[in-house]
């Protein structure tokens, strides 16, 4: 998983672990955006089903619920709430 300058500082800001972008890429919903994006967002739906597969933590789970990633030719280009 590459990040571009632009997520790093969005990362940062946000406080959001390389476990947590992980687990959205893994577990989030999948949407189509413009330019070529792609993104992932992880909502209940989401938590229930990575919190029912039981491979990841739950304080993990609880931190990105809500969150959303967006790639571009396998670079995150930014994370938001």
């Amino acid at each position: 998983m590459k990040l571009s300058k632009h997520a790093v500082d969005r990362i940062r800001q946000r406080c959001i672990s390389m476990a947590a972008l992980n687990v959205i890429w893994k577990y989030g919903r999948e949407s189509f955006a413009p330019g070529g994006a792609v993104k992932y967002f992880f909502g209940k739906n989401e938590y229930q089903h990575a919190l029912n597969d039981r491979e990841e933590r739950a304080d993990v789970l609880d931190r990105v619920k809500g969150c959303t990633i967006v790639v571009i030719d396998g670079t995150i280009i930014t994370v938001y709430r």
